[in-house]
């Protein structure tokens, strides 16, 4: 799929801080009056949201694996074809707080789906589309558990699941990024808020045009 705008995603078990990243890499682009928007998955158009709704749920506890990945999907569809494609169409950046490797690590390697039919299934649903880089912020199943207590913050359906989901899901995202090292960027979200940005604004900064930044 042709685009002219960067597209940028954020990956990592709850409480990693992408959305604290993603504001802070976004204030730092609208500062060079750079055009950027933030979307999140699911969500990010009406229906999309609806989905959303369904999916975290914590009465829908009978949903099934298979029906969990289609609805995350059919979510993700939604929003490439009403808002990410049009938005790269016109040179925006697009961050992402999470895309279609949320699926492969959460689905897949969570909930041991198999592997080949999300593959192909992703494939569809982005029809090729993919970040041209993704920040997999690092965190340990021990440390999530100590910033959810921190925090008070309530659990969704997908927050409840035990340690060996999500550690299979941290080991997971290391075996994508193993197969996508051009694009997957490794960050310890262990470490302080404004040296892991200034990390991420150098990758970032590469992909910018020289002129922007000046």
């Amino acid at each position: 799929m042709k685009k002219s705008g960067i597209f940028i995603s954020f990956e990592g078990l709850d409480f990693a801080g992408k959305s604290t990243q993603i504001e802070l890499l976004t204030d730092r682009l609208k500062l060079l009056k750079l055009p950027v928007i933030i979307i999140r998955e699911p969500g990010g158009t009406t229906i999309s949201e609806r989905i959303r709704d369904i999916l975290l749920d914590l009465n829908n506890s009978e949903m099934t694996d298979i029906c969990e990945l289609l609805l995350y999907s059919a979510a993700r569809h939604q929003l490439i074809s009403q808002k990410i494609r049009k938005f790269l169409d016109k040179g925006t950046i697009v961050i992402a707080d999470r895309f279609v490797d949320s699926t492969t690590a959460y689905q897949g390697y969570g909930r041991q789906l198999p592997m080949s039919f999300i593959s192909q299934l992703n494939q569809i649903v982005t029809e090729g589309l993919l970040p041209d880089i993704t920040f997999f912020l690092d965190l340990s199943y021990k440390d999530m558990l100590a910033r959810k207590k921190a925090r008070a913050s309530g659990s969704d359906r997908l927050e409840i699941q035990g340690r060996l989901f999500f550690e299979r899901i941290r080991d997971g995202y290391y075996e994508i990024a193993q197969q996508n090292n051009n694009r997957f960027k490794i960050i310890a979200a262990a470490k302080p808020v404004l040296p892991i940005s200034e990390q991420i604004w150098e990758f970032v900064a590469a992909l910018l045009p020289l002129k922007d930044k000046l």
